[in-house]
């Protein structure tokens, strides 16, 4: 039944709401039956307050590791009253590097991509599998971690294009500030993706960030943000203390720079400055 109240949100509305993107909100709609958006005349989702709260208990479940499939049955209970810990989905790509089993491989990762806030994927997908690789040494190692790394790029720079024409929230310029692989710099673009951003990542570090607020200016940029792979020296925590310090760009913290500098970095923190 179609309808359409003041009390109603598009489909992009709760996607800045909640920070679930739509091909998310639509998979857990089609695939698990989590949500039931009532539809406009001519098709479109609108979201009730429910569905948002109901968003909000899927967002709960998942943060305790429970994978989307076993979703369902638990909206009916507290997510703080019952322990809950699922690896499954970080456990079948696993197997699928350990096998070289490539094209499951890869729709594997096509699926969950779609089906889980990219946040998620970092925690209980990312971190566990990048964990399990650094574990293991020799030449089939190293083949294992390339065949991740380079199917995990592929697929995020599918999600990046895909999404390119949505994201007009800010124009972001993605900079590293010491040596970066691009694993780690499609992944952080991925994030910020999701966060609404539209990126533009330089592939070189860069130490003279002032110069480049300048062109950012110029260029009318709004976003910095900044990762990096190893402890920064003092004359680049100097350049990020006059970033923050200044009004007209926003900076955007790797959360590996916040847990490493955030006490050398106050304004980090007292400017409520994103850290992904």
């Amino acid at each position: 039944m179609a309808c359409e109240t003041s009390r109603t949100l598009t489909i992009s509305q709760v996607a800045e709401k909640t920070g679930v993107n739509p091909v998310t909100l639509r998979a857990w709609q089609r695939r698990y039956g989590l949500l039931s958006p009532a539809r406009t005349t001519k098709g479109h989702r609108l979201y009730s307050d429910d569905d948002v709260d109901t968003i909000t208990r899927i967002l709960q479940w998942l943060d305790k590791g429970v994978s989307i499939s076993k979703v369902k049955p638990l909206l009916v209970q507290t997510p703080a009253t019952v322990d809950v810990e699922d690896n499954g989905v970080a456990r079948e790509l696993i197997e699928c590097i350990h096998t070289f089993s490539v094209k499951r491989l890869k729709q594997t990762l096509e699926q969950i991509f779609k089906e889980y806030p990219f946040y998620w994927l970092a925690e209980h997908v990312m971190t566990p599998v990048d964990q399990w690789l650094s574990h293991h040494d020799g030449a089939v190692s190293m083949l294992q971690r390339d065949l991740w790394q380079t199917t995990v790029i592929e697929q995020c720079r599918s999600v990046i294009t895909a999404n390119a024409k949505r994201n007009t929230r800010s124009r972001c310029w993605l900079v590293s500030l010491n040596p970066t692989s691009e694993y780690q710099r499609v992944l952080m673009a991925v994030a910020l993706y999701e966060k609404g951003y539209n990126v533009t990542t330089l592939s070189q570090p860069h130490s003279q960030l002032s110069l480049i607020l300048k062109v950012m200016r110029e260029q009318q940029v709004n976003t910095l943000a900044v990762m990096a792979n190893h402890r920064l020296d003092r004359t680049q925590l100097n350049q990020l203390r006059l970033c923050l310090s200044q009004n007209e760009i926003e900076v955007v913290s790797q959360a590996f720079i916040y847990s490493v500098h955030g006490d050398e970095l106050k304004d980090l923190r007292e400017n409520n400055t994103l850290c992904i």
